[in-house]
């Protein structure tokens, strides 16, 4: 789809795409305009209640604004629950346009009073106007939307700040501080008419966010039922414990900067002015901050830094008011007031919002009204306490004061390190595992061996009462084998006589396995066949038999050599007579090798290690090799690593021995195929990934060298790149279409192997569920993946691997990938 002119223009600053430009445009203007009648009526609150009240009693004015917006919060919800979004809304600033010109008539009569309730109204404007504006964009977005729009969205808000600010800084001096009111309805007006337009626009085109929760009953909720929402969620209660620390520290510093001003500025319209001058100046920096550096801090450090940056402002600049002399306390505290607005507006604001995004949308816009606006004043009447009982009771300093603020910075910025848990948390809540690991669900639910060994000893009956015999002695011994099973197969029979055994054991006629019965003795049995296969006679005799056997070609022969390897693998390690294994081994029988190989397994001797690793190349016996050269256990992983990096064996051969080294399984194991990534072996990259995959899944214990295996991801993402690039190219030549199949294949096998090898490194369930949600979810859970991504993976990562999976038209995801490959490059000639 073609980009419009307004999307090619706002594509070069901010991240807008397609379907979001006439809704990001009309909201961006939405807050423009609410900001701009805010800061209108700001200074005008600040300024003719210091005329008229002055700044000792601001605290009261705190505490009133707390105590009536708990009203206005009861009211709220039950209209939100009863009415439509959008006629909520509009009725609200109906509302608000006609208590301008209400409060306008009234200043002329000049009562005290009024700046009190004007105060109030405006603290109840403010939120409220700004708490609708972020309801809407949870209505129309979803988290990643949000992420990746907040920072347009948020410019709107700081530019009409700006204009508001400036509107009041040059006015109140030529038309009078009231009169600054009347420029609010137009504006409001306009807002009025942005709401109906967007929700039409909502009807006609497919949105995103929330269409679905639109569609859901909408529970009646009182105040007392918000409040036990809140207390049974434990994300949403540290997020008011952090909006209560900020507001309390916000409220202290306010109140020292507004007594600053009543001192500095005794004329009404000139404190106008300079407020208004002040707000234009601490906006304009909030704006150039937000546009250089809030998406930037977002993308590149996370939540967790942006939530941790104002409170660490602000404990500097406390700290100074707190240890300097009073002379410079008029700067810092004008310092401490610019850096504590500038963040609200611009970082703080925008990290702030995304922390809603997450939550079940039917607690979200309960909890966000209840938060916003009482949680919010009550935490400002809280502060107005602290300032009546420190200040004006126990007489503390300025000075003081600003040791109640690092207190509650502290405790700030310790609810701000929880709640980021708290944030990843409820993101993997939003992503189900779409498939279970089939290799791990068939180890646990299937013993594979176990079925072979049952299966091979019932065939061997029809082969020889020898190998049947011992084949059964084998089984007896297995302690999972169940009492039916043991019943079902130990039975008496005239296979399984000692008799048959003679040329083996010398038995004379007694019976190898007991008569069916609740219990069987193993290991009486299991040391009985020891003693006699010890005896020097026997071992004599076993010499002599197997040289007979191996010489001779007929069947008969091929059975007796199978009952030879069958019984040298019951032997001691130590016994001279095992030496005739090797001969074993190197049978053209498929079925000698076959009892050849599981008894150098069980014997464990390094001689046989050759002879078994050259089995690995064989289709026919590579399983049952590989399951002998496993029991040898971590002591061979040293010699199948040279094995495995040795590019003159057979490739076949390599490519077995990851597999072996997975179950094998130890740390050392895992280090030994880790040091293989290092090699860049192409041949057996794969299986190499595979393997320590399936060893992190197996057991979670296991620890990976990060530095070699972040080189590999970064190594794999740009094979990737270079995948997807090749695909564009063939996709735009109509004659090659159907050659990108192949690479589109390529490509999610390598995908797969990035977040494989990052599962190694990172929390193991948490990659695996991104990737699977990236994968097969729907598009809401792709943002949700990348969310969690965006929280866990280091920035470098991040930055790599968001333009693979990034849900951006093709064109724009090869051209990114194109850009990055050549970042890497330069970083690894650096």
């Amino acid at each position: 789809m073609a980009k419009s002119p307004v999307q090619k223009f706002l594509s070069k600053f901010f991240d807008v795409r397609s379907g979001e430009t006439s809704t990001a445009l009309l909201m961006f203007f939405y807050f423009f305009l609410i900001t701009s009648s805010a800061y209108v009526i700001k200074p005008v609150k600040i300024s003719l209640y210091l005329e008229w009240l002055k700044p000792k009693n601001l605290p009261y004015a705190y505490l009133l604004t707390a105590l009536v917006i708990g009203f206005f919060v009861t009211l709220n919800s039950k209209l939100l629950q009863a009415m439509k979004r959008q006629l909520y809304i509009s009725l609200s600033l109906v509302f608000f346009i006609l208590n301008l010109f209400i409060f306008w008539l009234l200043f002329k009569q000049q009562w005290a009073w009024v700046s009190m309730v004007y105060w109030v109204w405006s603290d109840i404007f403010m939120i409220t106007s700004v708490t609708q504006f972020w309801i809407l964009i949870n209505d129309i977005y979803n988290p990643r939307q949000v992420k990746r729009l907040v920072g347009f969205l948020v410019s709107g808000g700081l530019l009409g700040g700006i204009e508001g600010s400036l509107l009041a800084a040059f006015l109140a001096r030529s038309i009078g501080t009231e009169k600054l009111l009347l420029i609010c309805p137009l504006m409001l007006f306009l807002c009025l008419v942005i709401v109906n337009f967007v929700s039409r626009l909502q009807k006609v085109e497919s949105g995103e966010g929330t269409e679905a929760l639109k569609k859901l009953k909408k529970p009646k909720i009182t105040y007392s039922k918000s409040f036990q929402l809140l207390r049974k969620n434990r994300h949403l209660m540290l997020l008011c414990g952090i909006v209560v620390a900020g507001i309390v520290v916000t409220t202290l510093v306010d109140f020292q900067f507004n007594l600053i001003i009543e001192s500095q500025y005794e004329d009404q319209n000139t404190r106008t002015a300079f407020l208004g001058t002040f707000f234009t100046i601490l906006l304009i920096f909030s704006y150039l901050l937000h546009v250089f550096s809030t998406n930037r801090i977002l993308k590149n450090f996370g939540i967790r830094t942006a939530l941790l940056i104002t409170p660490f402002f602000l404990l500097i600049g406390s700290m100074a008011i707190f240890l300097f002399p009073l002379g410079y306390m008029i700067y810092w505290a004008a310092l401490i007031k610019g850096t504590d607005k500038s963040l609200a507006h611009s970082l703080s604001q925008s990290v702030r919002e995304l922390l809603y995004i997450p939550i079940n949308p039917e607690i979200k816009y309960k909890a966000k009204v209840f938060i916003d606006m009482f949680v919010n004043k009550f935490a400002k009447g809280f502060g107005a306490l602290l300032i009546l009982l420190f200040f004006s009771v126990l007489q503390f300093t300025i000075k003081q004061m600003s040791f109640i603020a690092i207190v509650f910075i502290f405790v700030w910025i310790v609810l701000n390190l929880l709640i980021t848990r708290e944030y990843v948390n409820i993101v993997k809540r939003n992503l189900e595992i779409k498939w279970q690991d089939a290799d791990k669900f068939i180890r646990e639910k299937i013993d594979i061996d176990m079925t072979k060994l049952v299966f091979d000893t019932l065939q061997s009956k029809k082969r020889s009462s020898v190998l049947y015999a011992m084949n059964l002695f084998d089984l007896l011994k297995k302690e999972k084998l169940s009492p039916e099973l043991k019943k079902i197969i130990s039975y008496k029979s005239d296979e399984v006589l000692a008799s048959s055994m003679d040329s083996l054991l010398e038995l004379d006629g007694e019976t190898l396995l007991p008569e069916a019965d609740d219990s069987l003795e193993d290991e009486a049995l299991d040391a009985q066949v020891k003693e006699i296969m010890s005896l020097d006679v026997y071992q004599q005799l076993m010499n002599e038999h197997i040289d007979k056997v191996i010489s001779e070609e007929s069947q008969e022969a091929e059975i007796s050599k199978m009952e030879a390897a069958k019984v040298l693998g019951m032997m001691e390690p130590s016994s001279s007579v095992i030496h005739s294994l090797s001969q074993l081994l190197k049978d053209e029988s498929p079925e000698v090798i076959r009892y050849a190989v599981e008894s150098a397994g069980n014997l464990k001797s390094r001689e046989f290690v050759p002879l078994l690793v050259q089995h690995l190349s064989q289709p026919r016996t590579e399983r049952i090799a590989s399951k002998a050269l496993v029991e040898y256990g971590s002591k061979i992983t040293g010699t199948l690593k040279d094995y495995l990096g040795d590019p003159d064996e057979d490739l076949r051969l390599r490519k077995a021995i990851p597999d072996i080294i997975f179950q094998i399984g130890t740390q050392r194991a895992a280090n030994l195929l880790t040091l293989e990534l290092r090699k860049k072996s192409r041949d057996v990259e794969t299986e190499i990934i595979e393997a320590l995959y399936k060893m992190k899944s197996k057991k979670p214990q296991l620890r990976f060298q990060r530095k070699i295996i972040l080189s590999e991801v970064i190594s794999v993402i740009k094979k990737s790149y270079l995948i997807l690039i090749e695909m564009h190219d063939l996709m735009s030549d109509e004659k090659k279409v159907y050659l990108a199949k192949d690479l589109e294949n390529n490509l999610a096998r390598s995908l797969k192997h990035i977040f494989e090898l990052l599962s190694l490194i990172y929390p193991h369930d948490d990659i695996i569920r991104a990737y699977q949600n990236i994968c097969s979810g729907t598009k809401e859970s792709l943002d949700y993946s990348i969310e969690l991504l965006d929280n866990i993976l280091k920035r470098e990562i991040k930055e790599a691997l968001l333009p693979l999976i990034d849900d951006v038209p093709f064109e724009d995801k090869a051209r990114r990938c194109s850009k990055m490959l050549k970042t890497l490059e330069k970083a690894e000639l650096a």
